[in-house]
């Protein structure tokens, strides 16, 4: 069995801000505001894993459905029929999206 980090428990979260990546990835920051609203670009988030990595948001349909997530969440938001992003809380959202780099060659 591989070691376990000092002090780890089994609901402590990895932290993806500051983190190392290989070479083959790059990282995105994305911030929303408290109260703030994203309009949704499929392009921003393709081939990207999304990790909320502070605070929390909501995911509007293009129904006007909304998903609501928490810090922690990690998803995938390619393909998704989105409208926006929103932030309904009273702090900053920090979303990181990691990418396969795109000098990492084909993609």
């Amino acid at each position: 069995m591989g070691e376990e980090m000092p002090g780890a428990t089994d609901d402590a979260l990895v932290d993806f801000t500051d983190r190392a990546l290989p070479p083959a990835f790059e990282r995105r920051l994305i911030t929303l505001e408290a109260g703030a609203c994203r309009a949704f670009a499929a392009s921003d988030w393709a081939d990207s894993l999304v990790v909320l990595e502070s605070g929390e948001i909501e995911l509007e349909s293009l129904g006007g459905h909304r998903e609501h997530f928490q810090h922690g969440a990690s998803f995938w938001l390619a393909g998704l029929p989105l409208h926006a992003l929103h932030n309904p809380g009273q702090v900053p959202a920090v979303l990181v999206a990691i990418c396969r780099s795109k000098s990492a060659g084909d993609r």
